[in-house]
């Protein structure tokens, strides 16, 4: 078979001031053992030490590489909806510039879109590394959510993802989906860019369009270290309003229908909201108590309603 036989994959890896960890992340790009692959970047930072890598290195011998050099930078959430623009690809996969894939990431889960019409996202289990590489032990963040290799209904994993304010599908790195059912920009939903959530919202959008399979063997690699601000105090709130924001909407996309399991979902998101006020305390400002009592108050009308419905 020739290349063109196979469905076109666009990696899309957005990327800022870490050469080294870009590196790594391309390299695993390059490695794969699917044929038909493009690998766009989208370089947001404000030094050249990417752009000498790139031209100097990658440019002059692979030519399924597109590389964007951002004249201004676009921030993260921009950057990654300039290159989802970009791709010419029937499925798209995110590749966080410090993350890697295992070589065989993409081939096996195009094996499973080529014989599923169904299926909308397919995910697997991910290990930890730490910032040498190294394995670190698992932890809350990649939960293996079955032994074997399983195809689960889209609406299901949904509501389980609601229900528990839990990403089980993963980071941008993690999943591989098709193009085509993201009609909504990457991390907006109902309208709303989200700020924290982002894949969830994606996710979500997906999972209403058709099926996921996940693989139980691990297929990507997640990089914890100390230049990223996964719990910083705007993360923090910025997540509580986009939970709030899932929860309430996802009614929209077919979520939730059951009575019993949107005011589970919303109780969830609710001691979220209260632990975000304890977490806070002394550090607790005008702006953050009032968008956090702004939650409060959203979840609070959406369970008074619900429950006026249940009696």
């Amino acid at each position: 078979m020739t290349i063109n036989t196979y469905p076109l994959v666009s990696i899309l890896i957005p990327t800022y001031n870490r050469p080294h960890y870009f590196q790594l992340a391309l390299d695993s790009a390059l490695a794969q053992t699917y044929p038909n692959i493009e690998i766009i970047i989208g370089d947001d930072s404000t030094d050249n030490k990417t752009q000498e890598l790139i031209k100097q290195s990658y440019l002059p011998i692979y030519k399924n590489i597109v590389y964007i050099q951002n004249s201004v930078s676009l921030g993260q959430f921009q950057n990654g909806l300039l290159l989802f623009e970009k791709a010419s690809g029937n499925y798209i996969n995110y590749l966080m510039d410090d993350d890697l894939l295992h070589p065989d990431k993409i081939q096996k889960m195009m094996n499973l879109f080529l014989t599923d019409n169904s299926l909308s996202l397919v995910t697997s289990y991910r290990k930890l590394i730490d910032e040498k590489g190294e394995h670190i032990p698992d932890g809350p963040i990649n939960i293996k959510l079955c032994e074997i290799t399983t195809k689960l209904s889209g609406m299901d994993v949904g509501n389980q993802m609601l229900m528990n304010c839990c990403n089980y599908i993963g980071e941008p790195t993690t999943p591989l989906f098709k193009k085509e059912h993201l009609i909504e920009a990457f991390g907006t939903l109902n309208g709303r860019e989200y700020n924290c959530c982002v894949d969830m919202a994606s996710w979500i959008h997906l999972l209403s369009k058709g099926n996921l399979t996940y693989i139980s063997e691990p297929l990507s690699y997640f990089r914890i270290h100390s230049g990223q601000q996964l719990q910083s105090n705007m993360k923090l709130l910025e997540g509580i309003e986009d939970l709030t924001h899932l929860i309430t909407v996802s009614k929209n996309y077919g979520f939730l229908q059951n009575k019993t399991e949107y005011q589970k979902a919303l109780q969830e998101v609710l001691q979220r909201i209260l632990y975000a006020f304890q977490h806070y305390n002394k550090d607790m400002t005008d702006m953050i108590y009032q968008r956090l009592t702004q939650c409060v108050e959203t979840v609070k009308i959406e369970l008074k309603l619900l429950q006026n419905q249940l009696l």
